[in-house]
């Protein structure tokens, strides 16, 4: 750009306003006065740009998970998995869901893991999706009555209004057998 300019002034008649210097001394008032009065200057890895809207963040709960009343342990596990955004900015794809067995209401990452996945597509504000999976189950995994529930966003990869409901507050309850219950 300052090549451009010279040979332009060059060219031009030499009253002080074409002169090269007043371009150059122009020019680089212009971009210290952006970078002193609040220009944006460059963006990068170590310059983010500012979020256009502050105020907007996702809000992702972790909804209920249908499965079956009872599963033998060595068994494929199916089930569907509900999410909710009540934020007022869509989630990207990409933020990581586990789904835990606790012997106890409350769900944590002490407990037993038995899926883990990436959201395959974006959750609008306000939206909810549900996530069809298919898990087998361990045959060393103890028998009994388990709680299901869910953990969102366990890398924290989605910027939240709160990140206090990404847990299921109340799991449904399955019971993992040895051998089929409706077997005759």
């Amino acid at each position: 750009m300052i090549r451009f300019m010279f040979r332009r002034v060059n060219s031009a008649s030499a009253s002080r306003r074409h002169h090269p210097i007043w371009w150059c001394t122009l020019l680089i008032s212009s971009v210290l006065w952006s970078c002193v009065a609040g220009g944006e200057g460059p963006q990068g890895p170590g310059n983010p740009a500012e979020d256009p809207q502050p105020g907007l963040r996702a809000d992702l709960f972790a909804g209920p998970i249908l499965v079956p009343d009872h599963v033998r342990v060595d068994s494929v596990l199916e089930m569907v998995v509900a999410v909710r955004n009540g934020g007022t900015r869509s989630a990207d794809a990409g933020w990581i869901v586990r789904v835990m067995l606790s012997t106890d209401p409350v769900i944590d990452s002490a407990d037993i893991q038995v899926d883990h996945f990436s959201a395959p597509r974006d959750l609008q504000a306000g939206g909810e999706d549900q996530y069809l999976r298919h898990k087998k189950l361990r045959a060393t995994t103890p028998t009994g009555l388990y709680y299901i529930g869910s953990i969102l966003d366990v890398t924290g990869k989605v910027p939240e209004a709160s990140e206090t409901n990404n847990v299921l507050r109340s799991p449904g309850t399955i019971v993992l057998t040895l051998e089929d219950r409706g077997a005759p």
